[in-house]
């Protein structure tokens, strides 16, 4: 999703205006709403969260789900605060200036409904994605937000509603990998079967078996890496560490891709210079999400491209890296590690959310990237020697 607010900018923010009304606004705005019955019977009614905010974009009267939904018994506590600092977006933290101020609120959808109908006069609806932090807990939303213009008492307002579809999202990445992904990794499988039924020679059905085998290898990776990222998000999943060669790794991550279909016209190069150190991590884990960011930089790069990765140690941590020659777009930049976010299309976006989610959350390590127009775009992982 592009910007389509860039004159929204001022001074002191990289989209909206940061500026917010004084604190004796925002409460005689609130008491002017709550005390219209009418608008408290429609707002309660509504069995979304939703609020009204202000021109600044702040929040000066919620409806009853909200409040439930906090735990709150009063909304006072939200009051002034903009959607972002309520749902605790990690990007609302990031700067000063706050919720829809900083470059990545530029692709969120929820600023920019509320942005588009200011602009318009209209009711603008989007789908947001939101990675949100509390008390050292990480957490994925996907949303469907709407904002829709209201005049009361001579001041413009905007209420705003948000409807959590995260399980609609994901009945979709699922659907799409069993009837899609896993479909033709099984329908390919059946073929190799029966083309070994067939075959003329020796030689013939060994060559069939090896594609076979490969068909195999795929629908089960398919299999695992849906199930550790339910493990994952559900908190169920368990480690299992033991020692393990980090060179040794990489050479069974260029093994198992170097011949995937999507390697096909590239190819996987480990650095000659990579470390060779033993490491004490969960080496099923580490290995899948090796295989998920070597997977995107294969499918982010050209014919002929040359996907390069790579091991180095700095006093008790390894690095773990790997590098296509494709430069990453600022949309995608600020919105990779976002569950649901894919640049090949909708409903394809878990591999870079996996990625973080185990590195971050079980390995005990950080993931990182940089992108320029030179030197394409490397992904980092940095773990502990011994977790």
């Amino acid at each position: 999703m592009g910007t389509d607010n860039e004159e929204c900018l001022s001074e002191g923010t990289k989209y909206a205006a940061p500026g917010k009304a004084s604190v004796d606004e925002i409460r005689k705005q609130n008491a002017d709403l709550a005390g219209n019955q009418l608008i408290r019977m429609i707002s309660d009614a509504i069995p979304d969260v939703a609020m009204i905010l202000s021109k600044e974009r702040q929040v000066v009267y919620e409806n009853k789900a909200l409040m439930e939904l906090a735990g709150e018994s009063s909304g006072e506590s939200f009051i002034g605060k903009r959607p972002g600092e309520i749902l605790n977006c990690l990007n609302a933290k990031s700067e000063g200036t706050g919720c829809g101020t900083t470059e990545s609120c530029r692709y969120c959808g929820a600023i920019n409904a509320i942005l588009d109908c200011q602009k318009t006069g209209r009711s603008s609806t989007r789908e947001c994605r939101i990675s949100a932090g509390l008390n050292g807990q990480s957490f994925s939303y996907d949303l469907q937000v709407n904002a829709s213009p209201f005049n009361f008492n001579g001041n413009e307002y905007v209420i705003f509603s948000v409807k959590d579809i995260s399980d609609q999202k994901r009945r979709k990445v699922l659907e799409r990998m069993f009837f899609h992904d896993v479909l033709n990794n099984a329908s390919g499988l059946n073929g190799m079967l029966m083309a070994i039924k067939g075959a003329s020679s020796p030689e013939e059905m060994m060559e069939y078996i090896d594609i076979a085998e490969k068909a195999s290898n795929d629908l089960i990776e398919d299999l695992m890496s849906q199930r550790a990222l339910s493990a994952a998000e559900s908190g169920d999943l368990k480690l299992k560490v033991v020692r393990y060669s980090s060179v040794a790794m990489l050479n069974e991550i260029s093994a198992y891709l170097s011949h995937h279909e999507i390697a096909i016209g590239k190819r996987i190069f480990i650095d000659p210079f990579s470390h060779s150190v033993q490491i004490e991590t969960d080496p099923q884990l580490l290995k899948r999400v090796l295989i998920n960011l070597v997977k995107n930089a294969l499918e982010a790069s050209p014919h002929d491209a040359i996907i390069t990765l790579g091991s180095r140690v700095n006093n008790k941590t390894i690095c773990f890296w790997v590098n296509n020659p494709t430069y990453m777009p600022e949309e995608a930049q600020k919105q990779i590690f976002q569950r649901s976010y894919s640049t090949k299309g909708p409903d394809r976006g878990v591999g870079s959310y996996l990625v973080k989610l185990l590195t971050t959350k079980y390995l005990r390590g950080v993931v990182d990237f940089e992108t320029d127009e030179n030197n394409g775009t490397t992904f980092r992982i940095q773990l502990p020697l011994g977790i």
